[in-house]
């Protein structure tokens, strides 16, 4: 694996919570099929992102997604989180789309975890087969412009990650499970 320089140290993740309650969307999203051209702009933007990581940018090879993702709370139930009723219109621009990806995938032995979506990112907990993990940011930014960006390195091997993720300033979490993993 060739990485650059890093002075972050791997820390433990707390667990992830799977008493949490899950919380219902209120999005009604039509399901639409990515463009051929939507497709090449994210994979070029992940692959962007994985260079400035420092890693190779070509992992493609062991590409996992999540098999459930849904929302769940992260705190007690103290009613709808300020950013989520106020909506910050500068992340709502038309003509602009930024890259909205979540994967996994196995690289050199070691599991990486990376996102982009419209606001900043946080990974707030996580588990390795049900046991703690260690990790380590590799790339963490955000702008207005490109929206937020998080490449992520876990120590250890599994086959059921569970990762819990916060999008801006919300107490509600994203919580992504990757079943059937290979190293």
């Amino acid at each position: 694996m060739s990485i650059g320089p890093r002075n972050t140290f791997f820390e433990k993740v707390p667990l992830a919570n799977l008493a949490a309650p899950k919380v219902l969307s209120r999005r009604n999203r039509t399901e639409n099929t990515p463009s051929a051209d939507s497709i090449a702009r994210t994979t070029k933007d992940a692959d962007m992102i994985l260079g400035f990581a420092g890693l190779d940018r070509n992992p493609h090879r062991d590409i996992m997604s999540a098999e459930e993702k849904y929302m769940i709370e992260t705190q007690p139930n103290t009613g709808e989180a300020q950013s989520a009723r106020i909506r910050d219109m500068s992340t709502r621009q038309k003509g602009v789309q930024r890259p909205h990806y979540t994967r996994l995938f196995v690289y050199d032995n070691t599991l990486v975890f990376q996102t982009a979506c419209c606001l900043p990112l946080k990974i707030v907990a996580a588990s390795l087969d049900g046991n703690p993990v260690c990790g380590r940011i590799l790339y963490n930014t955000y702008s207005e412009e490109g929206g937020g960006k998080l490449v992520y390195e876990f120590q250890g091997k599994g086959t059921e990650m569970i990762i819990d993720l916060i999008r801006g300033e919300s107490t509600r979490a994203q919580r992504h499970i990757f079943r059937g993993m290979r190293q």
